[in-house]
């Protein structure tokens, strides 16, 4: 038997819509139409490695957006755990609430004891296809942001020798 993955590069992303933290409904398409789109994977509970990745992302929105990109969470956690995140770690994005874990099932992230298996992050061109997956082993296997940078910028894992060392 052989693991599927539901989400992969130069795929199109799965469609949803979900709650955010402040219980308003957001679509994944509607939300990214025209621009790149940086989607993190969080575990729906307020610890050191949810808020680090929380806090890299927060750190680094600014050079995301000059890069024409905007950034969705998503977590297994309800909306008032979300709204407690948003508010204490003071995120300029939305975290979304998917606690039966229909989206994280879909892009292949599930797993049936954590519910999310890492923290993981795809980034999305205009078109809603990936170009960039990262899956973490494990709550503290946080990928870097300047990977997502370089992304961002044009390079791709679609092409061949992704990442260059350098």
């Amino acid at each position: 038997m052989y693991e599927r993955i539901y989400a992969a590069v130069d795929t199109r992303a799965p469609g949803f819509s979900l709650k955010d933290e402040n219980g308003r409904e957001i679509s994944l398409d509607v939300f990214r139409k025209g621009k790149k789109l940086v989607l993190a994977f969080v575990r729906g509970v307020d610890d050191a490695h949810t808020g680090e990745q929380l806090d890299y992302l927060k750190d680094d929105y600014e050079r995301f957006m000059l890069r024409g990109a905007d950034v969705l969470a998503v977590s297994d956690g309800s909306i008032s755990v979300n709204k407690a995140l948003h508010d204490s770690h003071k995120l300029p994005f939305h975290i979304l609430s998917d606690p039966d874990c229909t989206v994280i099932k879909a892009y292949g992230l599930y797993n049936q004891y954590d519910k999310l298996i890492g923290p993981a992050v795809f980034v999305l061109n205009e078109a809603g296809v990936i170009l960039f997956r990262y899956e973490g082993k494990n709550p503290s296997d946080i990928v870097e942001d300047e990977e997502i940078i370089k992304v961002l910028e044009g390079d791709t894992q679609s092409r061949p020798g992704w990442p260059e060392k350098g």
